[in-house]
C-alpha cells in the first residue's frame, strides 16, 4: 500500500490527467439529456453544501437564543413555584391558628415577628403591634401550637415579648391527668424543667404539662410542654422532670395570637 502511495504521488500529474480523459470520455458517451441531469445534480450539490456552509452559523445563533429563553422561563417557573410554595405554607399556618381561635375563647390579637431585640438578650422577640392596637404588659402570648411568653413591654407601633426561654419567665403549670401533679415551669440553659415536683408524685413520659392559672399571668389551659424524662430523688424531697416545649421558639415567623391576661378580663 505504501508503494502504491508513493506512485500516486510522483505520477500524480499523469493520474489527474487520465482521470480527466477518462471522465470526458465518459461525459462524451453519454446522451445530451444525460449531461444536462448531470450538470443540475452537481450544481445542486454545491448550492446545498453552500447553503449549509453559510446557514449553520445563523442555525447556531438562533439555538443559544432558544436555549436563553428556556433557561429564563425555567427562572420564572422555579420563582413561580416558590412563591406557590410558601403561600401554600403560610395558608397552612393561618387556617391552623383559624381554628385554634375557632376553638378557644377569649379576646385575640393577631401579630407577627418582627425580630429578635438586638439590645436584649436572645430570649425576647419583637411583635408588630403595641399600644396604638390594645397591647397591654402582661397580656398572654400563645401559638396554636402552645405557650410562648408575655408582653414584657407595649411601645405604640410594636411591643417586646419576653419568651418562656427567659429563666425569668415561668408559670405555674399542672401536668394533665387524674392525680393533676403541680409544679412550676421554668427554663435554665435551653432546658425546660417542671420544678417542685414531689418524689411521689405520678408523672410519666409523655405526659401533657398545661398552665394551671394560678399566680395571675398565664391563663388556665394553655399547654406548655410534654414530659420526655423523669429523673429519681432530688435533695430528697423532689424529682426531676425534663420537658421538651410544645413551641418551637427558634422558627417563630408570625402569625401570633395574643391574649389578655385575666388581669384585662
Amino acid at each position: 500500500m505504501q508503494r502504491v502511495y508513493e506512485f500516486l504521488g510522483e505520477k500524480r500529474s499523469y493520474v489527474v490527467l487520465g482521470m480527466a480523459v477518462i471522465i470526458s470520455l465518459g461525459l462524451m458517451a453519454i446522451s445530451p439529456s444525460q449531461k444536462l441531469g448531470l450538470s443540475r445534480g452537481v450544481t445542486l450539490g454545491f448550492l446545498e453544501a453552500g447553503h449549509w456552509l453559510f446557514s449553520w452559523p445563523m442555525d447556531i445563533s438562533g439555538l443559544r437564543y432558544e436555549n436563553q429563553v428556556l433557561r429564563e422561563q425555567n427562572l420564572r417557573i422555579s420563582m413561580e413555584l416558590l412563591k406557590l410554595r410558601e403561600a401554600s405554607l403560610e395558608n397552612a399556618r393561618l387556617r391552623e391558628l383559624l381554628n385554634f381561635r375557632n376553638r378557644e375563647t377569649g379576646s385575640y390579637l393577631a401579630a407577627k415577628v418582627i425580630a429578635r431585640d438586638p439590645d436584649r438578650i436572645i430570649n425576647t422577640i419583637l411583635i408588630n403591634i403595641g399600644k396604638t392596637n390594645g397591647v397591654e404588659e402582661r397580656m398572654t402570648v400563645l401559638t396554636a401550637d402552645g405557650l410562648v411568653g408575655r408582653v414584657l413591654e407595649s411601645h405604640k407601633g410594636n411591643a417586646v415579648v419576653q419568651m418562656l426561654l427567659d429563666r425569668n419567665c415561668r408559670v405555674s403549670a399542672i401536668v394533665q391527668r387524674e392525680e393533676r401533679t403541680q409544679g412550676i415551669v421554668t427554663c435554665e440553659d435551653g432546658v425546660f424543667y417542671l420544678r417542685h415536683v414531689g418524689i411521689r408524685s405520678p408523672v410519666e413520659v409523655g405526659d401533657q404539662v398545661i398552665s394551671s392559672g394560678m399566680g395571675g399571668v398565664f391563663p388556665k389551659g394553655m399547654l406548655v410542654g410534654k414530659v420526655i424524662r423523669v429523673g429519681k430523688e432530688e435533695q430528697g424531697l423532689f424529682r426531676e422532670v425534663v420537658l421538651t416545649p410544645s413551641v418551637n421558639f427558634l422558627n417563630l415567623e408570625g402569625d401570633f395570637v395574643l391574649k389578655r391576661s385575666p388581669d384585662h378580663n
